[in-house]
């Protein structure tokens, strides 16, 4: 993770990929103002959307407590799910996972979940997600918000994770760890799928909502991690 005076931001490259390189991925803020007059623009953005190659940018290295790969990669399963820029921190995983494989190491299987609007125009890193699928890195399962067509009807990544949930019930029964990145809105509604489907893969039928809500959040931070963000 960076940081500087403006802003946190996930690193979405691995070191094992390019110890000297790192990358960002963000979108740039910039919409009507809420007064009515002028426009509304994200500082941190829009400075990065600023800089020209050459430009030096202060930053300082931050390790994450949680949101990271398991130490046990070969195996331990993973679901991540993401919308728009909440793909950055796994990029960077799915591109770790790569290396790893590229070394010849084993990983166990991962699944994407990833929202966006539209497949031909903000599909974010389409082509290196469909490289790491043949590698076996990562199995994508996508949701299109103006085309749900597209996506088996499902609009919202909340609703491919539910259409998908059959597997993500294998995955967890193996010990998989659920990793959740973007907007807050979008992880209010992946708890509440991922509640329902606590209730509906219960072994009796008395597993209320809420049994549900305490089973899930002894997961918290442990096998459910999630990095949300306004």
């Amino acid at each position: 993770m960076l940081t500087n005076s403006c802003d946190y931001s996930s690193i979405s490259s691995s070191p094992l990929a390019d110890p000297a390189k790192v990358t960002l991925t963000y979108s740039v803020l910039e919409q009507p103002a809420l007064s009515g007059q002028g426009a509304h623009v994200g500082v941190a953005t829009n400075f990065l959307a600023g800089l020209v190659p050459g430009e030096r940018l202060h930053v300082a290295v931050r390790p994450s407590k949680s949101f990271h790969l398991p130490s046990d990669a070969e195996n331990t399963p993973i679901v991540c799910v993401a919308a728009g820029s909440g793909m950055a921190p796994f990029r960077g995983f799915m591109q770790e996972r790569a290396a790893m494989i590229g070394a010849g190491r084993k990983v166990a299987p991962a699944l994407l979940f990833f929202g966006c609007r539209n497949p031909d125009k903000d599909d974010l890193y389409a082509d290196e997600l469909a490289r790491w699928e043949e590698l076996g890195a990562v199995e994508v399962r996508r949701a299109y918000s103006r085309v749900p067509e597209k996506s088996f009807g499902c609009k919202y990544v909340q609703h491919r994770l539910s259409h998908d949930r059959e597997e993500v019930y294998k995955l967890w029964d193996r010990g998989a760890k659920i990793y959740v990145c973007g907007s807050r809105d979008v992880g209010k509604a992946v708890e509440a799928v991922c509640i329902d489907m606590v209730q509906e893969s219960g072994s009796s039928k008395d597993v209320t909502e809420d049994k549900a809500k305490a089973w899930f959040e002894k997961q918290r931070n442990e096998r459910y991690v999630t990095d949300v963000f306004d």
